[in-house]
């Protein structure tokens, strides 16, 4: 009966021994399943965020390019303003430029005769 204990207990060892290698085991392809795991995330995760950046940038690039739109219009009717009051203001002054030789030539040739 002792003898029979013996074996009994050996037995049991063994079994536990086998049981704690495939447990090993289990966990073993477990973490490699689950750093897998980690590494797609990471690479997907990293692919999103250059998507967004790339997304961003381009954004960023469509506002730029509606502002400079907009500052370039509001260029185009500020110069174009200057440009008309310049003009306006030529003729206006030729206009009046037969008058102002007239005054001056007065006042030259009347200042000389006093």
């Amino acid at each position: 009966m002792v003898h029979e204990h013996g074996r009994n207990g050996e037995e049991v060892l063994r079994l536990i021994a086998q049981k704690e290698r495939e447990l090993e085991a289990m966990v073993a392809r477990a973490r490699e399943e689950a750093a897998r795991l980690i590494e797609i995330a990471r690479r997907d995760a990293a692919a999103r965020a250059q998507q967004a950046r790339e997304e961003a940038a381009k954004i960023a690039q469509e506002y730029q390019a509606r502002a400079d739109a907009r500052t370039q219009g509001l260029t185009d009717q500020v110069v174009g303003r200057a440009r008309g009051e310049a003009e306006a203001l030529r003729q206006r002054a030729a206009e009046r430029l037969d008058d102002a030789v007239r005054l001056v030539v007065e006042r030259v040739l009347g200042g000389a005769g006093e």
